[in-house]
């Protein structure tokens, strides 16, 4: 990787990180004051809705927004095809969803379903809007503006949210939090990134993206329809224990999403822009997975190790059923960061069908899974999650890297020591409370101190020059 890319990227990576820990650290605070006002099943009610929510954000812009970050060029014509067309279906989609609306009604036996679902549904008709806006950001790699915008969203909505709950008025202080928080980051993107749609719409240009796209967004449906359907299945049994899960899953998608979409955004457009140069593309790819695996895998070992401080903290101790919860998914999707670089590459080298493949046999699995595990209860249900997730990690990396002629010896090589050291470090830590007896904050301090510092202190006798370039990327940007 040159320096001018390999600074480029260290800086929107930066950024990007900063953008996903900000966010999450907003949701948090919001969070810890959210679950004092608001009951289990009202989160359960929000949590079983985010599938749909989701799905329709797929569905309306079908995956050309990706089409426009991997083209070299862009023309105005094809900004404003996309953009037509994401308005378009999201209105068409909408519409869809409000008059099938009592149907959830029916199946979870809420009536506030109906009403709730239909209000947090205009989320996706608003991120129609401001889609070829991001695309702009993206493909600038101007994290920065993207950073600003959505904490000012976030905070905005949070607020709103708290004084929304304070007068008792439970799932739909959640729901306008969504919403609202949507509506403020598209109104900021159109104020930030100057840009209007011309009077052209061109069918041939969203043909000539459809090949791409379709695989893409198809993959994608089928990734969040799996990820999300243990919400709905558990929900099905109760909505309390669906507010549970969805509050444990929380905790884990904070810290993996602040690395995965942190490293993802970045890391697509850099892989982008030197997808004329295999040799080029690997070597900036082994970096991006180094890194990844030295934040993640310590990360995820800490959350298996604080789960019960951290429900703790934040939720409060009418909340510890969600511990377990957190604990086995936090198991299962420790290699979820590594995955999520999987789509990104397959992006850059234009093997989009490949995506599909390897993501379609991955949730096929998982689907096959939940009638062989839910005899065990919700439980075994998760568990049979992990055992999918960590097998099938293997097989996916081998395939997707071939395509850079990137080996599983050397990806072992890459990832491995990373994972051993975070194990060797925070697992033993997990006994501490049997061992020493203090107050819970003092003692996952412990934790976090000798685990880390023997992470740290491992990852530095074993050679690894990971250390020595976060610290350059950090000088580089300070000095910028």
């Amino acid at each position: 990787m040159d320096d001018s890319l390999k600074k480029k990227t260290g800086i929107a990576l930066f950024w990007s990180f900063l953008d996903k820990g900000g966010q999450q650290v907003i949701q948090i605070l919001i969070l810890y004051i959210m679950v004092r006002l608001v009951n289990s099943d009202e989160f359960g009610a929000i949590a079983i809705l985010s599938i749909f929510t989701v799905i329709a954000n797929l569905l309306q812009d079908a995956g050309f927004s990706s089409a426009l970050i991997r083209k070299k060029e862009v023309s105005q014509s094809e900004y404003s095809s996309v953009f037509y067309f994401n308005i378009s279906a999201s209105i068409f989609i909408y519409f869809i969803f409000f008059f099938c609306a009592p149907i959830l009604s029916e199946i979870y036996k809420n009536d506030s379903l109906t009403a709730l679902s239909r209000f947090i549904f205009l989320a996706f008709v608003f991120n129609a809007f401001g889609a070829i806006q991001y695309v702009h950001l993206v493909r600038s790699m101007d994290f920065k503006k993207n950073t600003i915008i959505n904490v000012i969203a976030s905070i905005i909505s949070g607020i709103v949210a708290i004084s929304m709950a304070l007068q008792g008025i439970g799932a739909w202080s959640l729901a306008v939090q969504i919403v609202l928080q949507m509506f403020i980051r598209i109104i900021l993107l159109w104020f930030v990134i100057r840009w209007l749609p011309s009077l052209k719409f061109s069918g041939s240009h969203l043909r000539a993206m459809a090949p791409y796209s379709i695989k893409l967004t198809a993959t994608a449906i089928l990734n969040q329809i799996c990820d999300n359907i243990y919400s709905n299945i558990i929900g099905k049994y109760s909505l309390g224990q669906a507010g549970f899960y969805s509050q444990g899953k929380k905790f884990n998608t904070i810290s993996q999403s602040i690395i995965t979409e942190g490293i993802k955004s970045a890391a697509f457009p850099m892989l982008t822009k030197v997808n004329d140069d295999r040799a080029r593309q690997k070597r900036a790819f082994q970096k991006v997975v180094s890194i990844t695996a030295f934040i993640s895998f310590p990360a995820s070992m800490l959350l298996i190790v604080l789960s019960g401080t951290i429900v703790d903290i934040v939720l409060s101790d009418k909340w510890v059923a969600a511990v377990p919860f957190l604990q086995v998914v936090a198991v299962g999707s420790i290699f979820y960061p590594l995955r999520a670089l999987i789509s990104p590459l397959l992006q850059a080298v234009g093997k989009p069908g490949l995506i599909f493949k390897l993501d379609l046999a991955h949730n096929l699995l998982i689907l096959l899974s939940i009638p062989l595990s839910i005899h065990w209860g919700i439980m075994g249900l998760l568990w049979g999650l992990c055992i999918v997730n960590i097998l099938f990690f293997t097989v996916e990396m081998s395939i997707a890297c071939k395509q850079i002629n990137y080996s599983m010896k050397e990806i072992f090589k890459d990832v491995v020591p990373y994972l051993l050291a975070a194990i060797i470090s925070f697992l033993p830590t997990l006994f501490f409370q049997n061992w020493i007896n203090t107050h819970l904050y003092a003692l996952s301090a412990i934790q976090v101190i000798i685990g880390g510092s023997l992470y740290l202190l491992l990852i530095k006798i074993s050679g690894s020059v990971i250390i020595k370039d976060f610290v350059s990327l950090l000088k580089h940007f300070l000095k910028k």
